[in-house]
């Protein structure tokens, strides 16, 4: 039973009176949080969802412990929104992300304008509620920069590389631009892990989070400790055994580098048998990190936090292996970007072994959160609480989850895009700049890994849809005005922040600040809806 509260004094003073990480918990009292996000980790590549490889045995023991969702859906196929959308339970353009051009914006006069970050963080209302809170992520989109880390005591990014290191970093651009070639060479021999793009961050993770519940936290009160590991991204370079654990035998020219390099051997024209390879590296990583899940719930259940620890894994987004056309992610919104995992463990308070086949996505992690710690539900939310679901109770209604992206593809206006997924159906729409939507459906009950191209409406469906949407994203625009603005310290991409973000391939946040066209800047502004 989720026992309800006034305030934080009442939920903190139970935890004192009641328990000690030493003690067995009731259900009653609040639980601890782990929140895992898997970066690049689409649902279907995971043993426990049907892939026929066994990339996931410690996720598979861990969906037998719990509770597993079949069809959970991501608000974006990229990063910074996802995670956003993740953490404030907001669809994307309620909370105002979604695209990193909103931190190269200028006004008339030449000054930067603040991104329209807005909504509440539910590390805040967990903060509040007397929660110690952590977290530690490995990516840059995660920064303080981007509007992360409200609510947490400590927010701290792992897994450094030269680009991205606060101290190296500068120091190899400002060698770079004087051409000293021998204290580049220097600075590389100092530091030979922050130069190796093949080494591994989601065991520094793993070691960090377990520091922190050993010797930092108070342990005096409930902890909220959010985990985001990377490894499952480009470049698919996993440490042995796992490089060879799918394809053994390949000795072609593909070796999970340089994926998103202009002159890449990724590329649609590949062979298929370099493209099995590909994906055969991509499921390595998926079971290097798969085996430190499971050192991690081994290290919650030797320090007897496993009965009353909410233990959620889930992903921001999935990856593409051209399904329709295109390579890794950001490009577009089919199954395979926006299906991700969600699994819940909670032993002393749901059943074990259940799986849901109702829709359900990311911002509704935020609700679940806060109704397992007794918080009530802060209003700009539009997740819902899935802990009923998770006992065993039948949907009230079967929900529809937006997924929304800009891509600019070179094109003088970006391609405006959005999914909604509503049972068996998931349908996509796109429209260039400020054109009207054009729209194809997909049948997941006769194509469950969503592989085909969608059949396109006929004009009346598509009459009807159009005007669905529009009140759909006239409601989010509405409901951002209303929130919380979160911009005044977000500062703007600085040279160094977009080459750190383009030697990963996110070249969209190459361009230069105030180049961005009319159009373009309505596109970003309105994020999808600029016409509403």
């Amino acid at each position: 039973m989720i026992r309800a509260w006034t305030g934080p004094i009442l939920l903190l003073g139970a935890w004192l009176a009641g328990c000690s990480d030493d003690a067995p918990q009731s259900s009653s009292r609040p639980p601890h949080i782990l929140l895992v996000s898997v970066d690049t980790l689409r649902a279907d590549h995971l043993s426990c969802y049907g892939y026929e490889r066994p990339t996931s045995p410690r996720l598979d023991a861990f969906a037998q412990e719990g509770v597993l969702f079949e069809r959970a859906w991501s608000t974006s196929s990229w990063t910074l929104p996802a995670h956003l959308s993740l953490l404030t339970g907001l669809f994307v353009s309620s909370h105002g992300v979604c695209d990193d051009r909103l931190w190269t914006r200028r006004d008339e006069q030449g000054e930067p304008v603040p991104p329209p970050l807005r909504g509440r963080f539910v590390s805040e209302a967990l903060s509040d509620a007397g929660y110690a809170t952590a977290g530690f992520y490995t990516w840059k989109y995660l920064e303080r920069q981007f509007g992360f880390g409200p609510g947490f005591d400590q927010w701290e990014r792992l897994g450094h590389r030269f680009w991205s290191h606060p101290v190296v970093g500068p120091e190899f651009e400002r060698l770079r631009a004087a051409g000293d070639t021998g204290a580049l060479r220097a600075l590389a021999d100092a530091h030979p892990a922050l130069f190796d793009d093949t080494l591994p961050s989601s065991e520094e993770v793993l070691e960090r989070a377990l520091t922190w519940l050993d010797t930092e936290r108070d342990t005096q009160r409930p902890f909220f400790l959010f985990l985001h590991l990377f490894d499952v991204h480009d470049p698919y370079t996993p440490p042995a055994p796992f490089d060879t654990r799918f394809d053994p035998d390949y000795t072609g020219p593909i070796d999970g580098r340089r994926v998103t390099a202009a002159d890449s051997d990724v590329h649609g024209g590949m062979a298929a048998r370099d493209l099995e390879h590909l994906v055969a590296l991509y499921d390595g990583e998926i079971a290097w990190v798969d085996s430190i899940l499971g050192r991690l719930f081994d290290a919650l259940d030797e320090r007897g936090l496993e009965q009353d620890t909410l233990v959620i894994v889930t992903a921001d987004h999935g990856e593409e292996f051209f399904e329709h056309g295109h390579k890794t992610h950001r490009r577009q919104l089919f199954s395979e970007s926006t299906h991700v995992p969600l699994i819940l463990r909670w032993p002393a308070a749901l059943p074990a072994g259940l799986r849901i086949d109702s829709g359900v996505g990311l911002v509704d992690i935020a609700a679940t959160l806060g109704a397992a710690a007794g918080v009530p539900g802060w209003q700009s939310m539009q997740g819902t609480d899935l802990l009923p679901l998770a006992r065993g109770e039948p949907a009230e209604e079967e929900r529809t989850y937006l997924a929304e992206l800009l891509l600019f593809d070179g094109s003088a206006v970006p391609l405006r895009q959005a999914a909604l997924a509503r049972g068996d159906s998931l349908t996509l729409l796109e429209a260039r700049g400020a054109e009207p939507w054009s729209a194809r459906a997909l049948d997941l009950a006769q194509d469950p890994r969503g592989r085909g191209a969608g059949a396109a409406l006929d004009p009346g469906a598509l009459e009807g849809l159009r005007e669905r949407i529009a009140q759909l994203g006239a409601s989010s625009l509405r409901l951002r005005a209303d929130l919380l603005a979160r911009s005044t310290d977000l500062p703007a991409l600085s040279e160094h922040d977009r080459k750190q973000l383009a030697s990963m391939g996110y070249s969209s946040a190459e361009a230069g600040e105030g180049t961005l066209s009319g159009v373009e800047r309505a596109c970003v502004e309105g994020c999808v809806w600029p016409d509403e």
